[in-house]
């Protein structure tokens, strides 16, 4: 099987170049041939696409989604989605460009994560956070789609079985996030008065009980009663119940969240495994902590790519910092050796849990402080694309276009060790893992490549993109 793409703007991944009006041939899985040019009048035995008008870049790395596979979800180990829900988290991954992800679940078996990669055309990895402190914070938190008895498994055998990395530790549900506000504090509320409340009215009683950096001491009753009364719990429920309701849902999981995050970078030091942690207010205190002296991890220095113990704060932009403490934090995460990712959630288009981009923009317009682009994941999958993340860093100028692609394939590949062995650029005996879509909009996604199979046509999936 063989393909021509051509006239397009090629954009190999390599965060160097890019070649206008190229031609890429993929043959037999693989990519056959880069040029810089194609002449027309030489025949070609395979399909041709004219690529004119259109970007054509590696399939897309996403090192943080949640809900792509049948296993317990989220830090939380909430119940599995159903299967067609997780696999239309995957559909819509691949719709956008992307063509491996790396599912950050992590009391999902590596069983789980393989049901998943066969089902689906886009490549699905696995990272664990099988520690007995994160797991008894998920079990605090929820747990319900955990096995019945603790100690199910270990970091130990899961990256034994094929994961890759040690991560999300810590999460929203567990550490008093976004996974509280849109869903158990809620739930708690609604089972209480009868009323239910949305994820922003949540957030905010919430912070009237227990403040940004979830602490008791900061209750602050009179700002409870005026939320309270905003959300429509006014003669519904007791001020004083409202309060405990809201702490007893929030605070059991707390301690073993944070601890369960020095376990895992102490794990990523033993084991010579990336870590992935959940950047946020309520961890800002421990990853200082971290950062500053916890021994066998990658600290000081100049980055190098794959190191062992390479720690990765997670949607470094998270908004529950402020734009200033997110800079200064992920600064110091600089000085110190680690890395920095940018999540896009949905703060570009669709607006519905994250409404502003200024975390986003003080720290891509830093030189050098972000590695690599993300999505985690939206309300019910639907997040913005991780190629609408490309194109914004692209075209506000934060990296040149060759430099915005790679932030989203090679940088990934080579910071995440397996992610993506033989992918993440367009050379010469890569994996056929390639992207067509509009230049004047990334979104406008034409044709996907896995493995030189097109599982996206005209916008479409095709059959070879479910297995």
């Amino acid at each position: 099987m063989s393909t021509l793409i051509l006239g397009g703007t090629v954009v190999p991944g390599t965060g160097k170049t890019v070649v206008e009006s190229g031609a890429v041939i993929l043959r037999d899985g693989r990519v056959a041939d880069v040029l810089e040019r194609w002449d027309l009048d030489h025949a070609f035995d395979g399909e041709v696409i004219d690529a004119s008008g259109c970007v054509v870049m590696p399939g897309l790395i996403n090192s943080h989604v949640h809900g792509v596979t049948p296993g317990p979800l989220m830090p939380s180990g909430a119940p599995a989605l159903p299967d067609d829900e997780w696999l239309a988290n995957l559909d819509r991954h691949l719709l956008a460009g992307t063509t491996t992800v790396l599912n950050l679940c992590g009391f999902c078996t590596m069983d789980h994560v393989r049901e998943a990669d066969r089902r689906h055309a886009v490549h699905v990895r696995g990272a664990t956070t099988y520690l007995p402190e994160a797991e008894r914070a998920a079990r605090m938190a929820d747990g319900r789609g955990l096995p019945a008895q603790s100690g199910h498994s270990t970091v130990e055998k899961m990256l034994d079985d094929g994961a890759i990395a040690i991560g999300e530790l810590g999460g929203g549900q567990t550490l008093g996030g976004g996974g509280q506000d849109l869903s158990y504090i809620p739930r708690a509320i609604e089972s209480a008065s009868g009323v239910r409340v949305h994820s922003a009215q949540a957030r905010r009683m919430k912070e009237a009980v227990l403040g940004r950096f979830i602490d008791p001491d900061a209750c602050d009753m009179a700002e409870l009663r005026v939320a309270a009364a905003e959300a429509g719990l006014e003669g519904q429920i007791e001020l004083v119940e409202l309060r405990n309701i809201i702490a007893d849902s929030v605070l059991p999981s707390i301690e073993p969240a944070l601890n369960g995050i020095r376990e895992g970078v102490q794990a990523a030091a033993r084991y010579g495994v990336p870590v992935i942690l959940h950047s946020a207010a309520a961890t800002a205190r421990v990853m200082r902590e971290l950062m500053d002296g916890a021994p066998g991890i990658t600290s000081g220095g100049p980055k190098t790519s794959g190191a062992a113990a390479s720690v990765i704060a997670s949607h470094a932009n998270h908004p529950s910092h402020t734009p200033a403490e997110a800079l200064a934090l992920a600064k110091l995460g600089r000085d110190r050796g680690w890395y920095a990712e940018v999540s896009v959630f949905d703060l570009l288009h669709r607006k519905q849990t994250v409404t502003t981009r200024e975390h986003w923009d003080v720290l891509l317009q830093e030189p050098g402080l972000v590695e690599v682009l993300a999505t985690d994941y939206g309300h019910e999958g639907h997040h913005d694309e991780l190629i609408s993340a490309v194109q914004d860093v692209a075209e506000r100028g934060y990296r040149n276009l060759a430099g915005a692609v790679a932030m989203a394939t090679s940088a990934v590949a080579g910071l995440i060790p397996g992610i993506a062995p033989n992918g993440g650029r367009i050379e010469p005996g890569r994996d056929a893992d390639v992207v067509i879509a509009s230049a004047a909009d990334f979104r406008d996604v034409r044709f996907v490549f896995v493995g030189g199979v097109c599982v996206v046509r005209d916008g479409r999936l095709t059959p070879a993109a479910r297995r």
